[in-house]
């Protein structure tokens, strides 16, 4: 996601719109509901790592919660992307036992050939499922070496984190 950020605040540059306006221009309704669901799944993501344990229903709480959150928010322009990609990943983890499928294939075309799952808190290897394509299946290589494997769900993210930071920026003077 660092990727679809940099490349709204680079387009929003581009247009002459100043980014960091977005903080002094914009409300968020519920914003602690947002953020504490964030750091409740960095929280699980260093769990999984020691422990090598998974808590998928506490982590498809902690989405439900960004749900509400991003629907509460969706009069910002961008949010509704935002939610309608983060909705595609929850339906993703819901049909699948409350982890992310991944594709193999993805994985190792992105660099991951060894990548195991014992310290993943969200991601299991993608079986026979007909909904695999709400998974993460497309390999996302990046110029600074740092690849991804992405959902449709992630690309919507990724387009409505972009519309916000564009839309959302104030277009005249950067001391605004």
């Amino acid at each position: 996601m660092i990727y679809f950020v940099i490349a709204g605040i680079g387009l929003a540059l581009l247009f002459k719109r100043n980014p960091v306006s977005i903080v002094f221009n914009i409300r968020f309704k519920v914003p602690y509901v947002m953020i504490g669901c964030f750091l409740i799944q960095l929280v699980l993501a260093i769990l999984a790592v020691q422990t090598n344990s998974q808590h998928p229903v506490l982590l498809g709480i902690t989405f439900l919660g960004m749900l509400v959150s991003l629907f509460l928010n969706r009069h910002l322009y961008g949010v509704k992307w935002i939610f309608s990609g983060t909705l595609l990943n929850v339906l993703s983890l819901l049909l699948h036992g409350g982890l992310m499928p991944v594709s193999e294939t993805a994985m190792r075309l992105a660099g991951f050939e060894d990548m195991g799952f014992d310290s993943d808190s969200r991601h299991q290897l993608m079986k026979t499922s007909p909904f695999w394509w709400l998974g993460d299946w497309i390999p996302f290589i990046t110029p600074l070496g740092r690849n991804y494997v992405l959902s449709i769900g992630d690309l919507v993210i990724g387009i409505g984190l972009i519309l916000f930071i564009i839309k959302n920026s104030r277009r005249k003077g950067w001391d605004e």
